[in-house]
């Protein structure tokens, strides 16, 4: 994403990142042979969760990137079991322990010494609004997810709509606003992108596999170790 959006913009880049996914989620779909459930409202809730959750996360992400630079936007994203826990509490009903909300005070207390902390290169304070955004959305996006894989029993297909649904969204907002540079990014930046759709597609579906059997207190906040492996290969 960093390599890439340097080429383009947020818009045109997540367009591809979403467009790549989806088409390698219909492939694990007919590879495997799973059949799409009867319509019913659980495809409502899939679609939600997918325009939150990586639809205006990843545009939101992406923005924060070439704001605030990518060893900055990962770790304060990170703060998104914050709300994912309260909202899982709140609609949910769960009830996490106070050493798991104590986890989760942890994970956020680092992303303040984070943003806070003296920093090389010029960047505005307010611009701390794009990863606390994606923060937010990303824990409404868990939540919504959690509750549509109660009752939508798959999860190539569920990951699949929730993917092709924020694909539409994105390439929506890119049409209306980046039209222009739609095609002369994708001719610059579409092999960086290609590489975040195909690894994007395998951590969405595992994070959806992973909400349908545990708690979203709990996968929110594992899922946070990401910025260890991001910020190291960012110094690489």
């Amino acid at each position: 994403g960093r390599f890439g959006i340097h080429k383009t913009n947020a818009f045109v880049g997540t367009t591809m990142t979403r467009g790549v996914a989806s088409v390698i989620l219909f492939g694990a779909i007919i590879l495997t042979g799973v059949e799409f459930p009867p319509l019913g409202v659980h495809y409502f809730w899939v679609m939600i969760a997918g325009i939150c959750l990586p639809g205006l996360f990843s545009l939101l992400l992406l923005t924060s990137i070439l704001k605030i630079g990518v060893s900055r936007a990962a770790p304060i994203k990170g703060s998104s079991p914050l709300f994912a826990s309260f909202l899982a509490i709140l609609f949910l009903g769960e009830e996490p322990t106070w050493y798991h909300l104590l986890g989760v005070v942890f994970v956020v207390s680092g992303v303040m010494l984070i943003s806070l902390s003296p920093t090389e290169g010029q960047w505005k304070r307010r611009d701390i609004v794009w990863p606390i955004s994606a923060a937010i959305v990303s824990g409404i996006g868990s939540v919504t997810w959690r509750y549509a894989m109660s009752t939508f029993k798959d999860p190539v297909v569920a990951t699949f709509i929730g993917t092709f649904s924020a694909f539409v969204l994105v390439v929506t907002f890119t049409l209306i606003f980046k039209r222009k540079s739609m095609i002369p990014g994708i001719k610059a930046a579409w092999k960086p992108f290609f590489l975040m759709g195909l690894f994007a597609a395998v951590g969405v579906l595992l994070y959806v596999s992973a909400l349908q059997n545990g708690n979203v207190y709990r996968i929110s906040s594992l899922v946070q170790t990401s910025p260890l492996i991001t910020v190291f290969f960012s110094f690489i």
